[in-house]
């Protein structure tokens, strides 16, 4: 008894706040109700559209599905008008068998479904074996593949059909369906070519040379060690000269008339003249023994032209490495 007793309990635990649930949304669903059909009368259809699809969502009312109806009708929506006049018929019949009040609203449905039919024409689309993932399209307006084969509602006029589908060509059609008749259109749709492989593309490799180790950048060091080598040893040739003169006149001078006639400038100069000796001796030396040592790691090309300077107290190397 007392299992019985707590089972009672949750039950009524449980369809307690889904009744309240439902209670609530049928409040909600009646102001948005009552917002669109005043929307309605002051002829704002688009905003009162948009109230009885919030109401409908809330609650489905056979009352609130013929507004809908309404509105679209007043939009000029006449397609879109017409299976919400004839889902407000069937809704508003199964509810009459228990509530006399939903007779009004069918035969309402009823009489202004009469009117609205006619001026509407019908188009059934068939696409034998669509595949999955086809979109389907009338007039801009996204046809579910569920719908092939049943005739739709469509405005009077000419009809844009337009079928995508993964892996097959986009196909197109145009029908021109009159006001209370009925249109067939059949499409076929024609896969897409397989895809090719790309040929392959001949490259020429041409085979990377092999420089012998020690040529390039040093068949340029070797050049300039001989330009360096050159100048060093044309230096010391010319400062040679010049301090063997200086010493030879001084030695004079010295020797005829006493040293004291010798200027200190003239002795420094003659010490420079020695220095400046040695120190081109010593590059001649260096620049000769980098060339033989870059000329055995890697024999040159061609030499390329060498420049070289000497001025009584410079020494200049150019030319291009």
């Amino acid at each position: 008894m007392r299992i019985t007793t707590l089972a009672l309990a949750a039950l009524v635990g449980v369809c307690v706040p889904a009744a309240a649930s439902a209670q609530d949304n049928t409040a909600f669903a009646q102001q948005r109700f009552t917002r669109g059909t005043t929307l309605y009368d002051a002829r704002d259809f688009p905003r009162a559209l948009e109230e009885f699809r919030a109401s409908i969502e809330l609650y489905g009312s056979p009352n609130t599905r013929l507004y809908l109806a309404r509105c679209l009708r007043e939009l000029g929506r006449l397609d879109e008008a017409l299976p919400e006049f004839e889902r407000a018929v069937r809704e508003a019949s199964d509810r009459a068998h228990l509530d006399p009040r939903y007779v009004q609203t069918r035969d309402a449905a009823q009489a202004e479904l009469a009117q609205v039919e006619p001026r509407v024409g019908r188009l059934t689309l068939t696409v034998p074996d669509v595949p999955e993932g086809a979109t389907i399209r009338v007039n801009q307006r996204v046809v579910p593949v569920a719908a092939l084969g049943i005739a739709m509602p469509v405005m009077p006029g000419a009809v844009a059909i337009r079928i995508e589908a993964p892996g097959f060509e986009p196909e197109q059609r145009q029908a021109e369906v009159t006001a209370g008749h009925e249109a067939t259109v059949g499409v076929a749709l024609r896969r897409l070519p397989p895809v090719e492989a790309p040929a392959e593309a001949s490259v020429l490799v041409r085979p990377a040379v092999d420089t012998p180790r020690g040529r390039g950048p040093r068949r340029s060091l070797a050049w300039i060690g001989v330009g360096v080598g050159v100048a060093g040893l044309a230096g010391f040739g010319a400062f040679y000269a010049l301090a063997s003169g200086r010493y030879d006149d001084l030695g004079a001078r010295c020797g005829a008339g006493g040293c004291g006639t010798v200027a200190p400038s003239e002795v420094d100069e003659g010490r420079t003249f020695q220095t400046l000796t040695n120190i081109s001796l010593g590059v001649g030396i260096a620049g000769a023994a980098a060339a033989v040592t870059l000329f055995a790691l890697g024999r040159p090309s061609a030499p390329p032209p060498v420049t070289v300077s000497v001025g009584p107290r410079s020494l200049g190397v150019g030319g291009t490495f």
